[in-house]
Parts: C-alpha cells; structure tokens; sequence
C-alpha cells in the first residue's frame, strides 16, 4: 500500500556525532550491562522524533510492527563499526544488509493540494519507517564513502563500548569521553600502580 507523509525536517545526529553513532549508541552500556534506550515504541517514536524522521503523531503499533527491523539495523551497525574499529571492512554479506535497508527506504516527494485546493504540502510517498531506516543506514553509507574509516572508534572502556569519530587533531583518542571513561581509565592505572609499589 502506498502512504503519503507530511515530510519531517531533515534528519541529523548532533553537533559532533553522526546520526548512525547516535542509532547505535541507544544500546549502551553502563559497567559492561546493556541499557536500551529505546526499548518500547514510545521511546523509539521519541527518539526518531527528536532526529525528525517521524511525526509525533505515528501511532505506536506501527512502530511497534517495526521494533524488530529496528533492532536488526542497529545491530547492523554494531557489527560493522566494531569491524571498523578493529582495522577490518565490512563483511560483503554487512554491505549487502545495508544496501537491503537503504532500498528498502526508497521513497519519492509529491504535492498534495489541501482540501480547498488553495495551499500545498510536500509529502512523502512510501514507508515512512522504512525510510527512517534508510537514512540512519545512509548515514553510515556516506561516512563510509567519504570519510576516513580509521575515525570510527570504540570506546576503550571495556564497561562502555560507546561508538564515536575521533575528531582529535592527532586521530589517537581511545575513550568516547576523557571526562568519564578516560579519567576512570586514569585512575585504574594510577591505583594499579600504587599496589605495585606498596607490594
């Protein structure tokens, strides 16, 4: 069935992550425990809300329906930025799910005259979700082509595991943040050290 959508803002992660760290960071972990952030459809709706891929209005049992395509693409991505991280490319059959995601959010813009014909919006035609899926994958799809690969890092914290890009100057950042995994880092070698020396 072909559905018509009023077209949300342009999607986009924040200032200083990409929109496919942003999906794959819903999962995180919090000393080595998964936390899902957006476990039920509510909060995935809030969520794709928040990055303007939906309206607010879409009703929960369509997310719901979704939930699980969801939860593949972000294990999708997972998958493939730990590859990444570790040196590797993406598997053939990691780019051949991606590539499914990114045709199946395959949509086209319209307009639609208002009832009294004398105004329009721009509407999307297509799955609106799929399509939700499609840009995240497509934020990962033009990183990947236009990017450097080796930015791509997760966290060092065994207990985080955090995917981000290393904007530093250098490219040698190891923790998500030096405030919380970084200092922690710090202050696990500095009370190894000290048993060392009183031993």
């Amino acid at each position: 069935m072909t559905e018509t959508h009023e077209a949300p803002l342009e999607p986009q992660g924040s200032d200083e992550r990409e929109l496919f760290v942003d999906f794959v960071n819903t999962l995180e972990f919090e000393d080595g425990r998964p936390v899902d952030h957006v476990s039920t459809a509510a909060d995935l709706r809030a969520w794709l809300v928040d990055h303007g891929m939906c309206g607010a209005r879409l009703p929960l049992r369509s997310i719901e329906a979704d939930a699980e395509a969801f939860r593949d693409l972000r294990s999708l991505l997972h998958e493939v930025t730990e590859r990444i991280a570790d040196g590797s490319a993406p598997a053939p059959a990691q780019l051949r799910r991606l590539n499914d995601v990114l045709r199946d959010g395959m949509h086209y813009h319209q307009l639609v005259p208002d009832a009294d014909g004398t105004s329009y919006t721009v509407g999307h035609v297509g799955d609106e979700l799929a399509q939700a899926r499609a840009t995240i994958a497509g934020s990962l799809a033009h990183y990947l082509a236009d990017h450097d690969l080796r930015r791509i890092r997760v966290c060092a914290n065994e207990g985080c595991r955090w995917r981000f890009i290393d904007r530093s100057p250098a490219g040698r950042r190891r923790w998500c943040d030096m405030r919380t995994c970084g200092n922690r880092a710090k202050v696990a070698r500095h009370r190894a050290r000290a048993r060392g020396v009183s031993a």
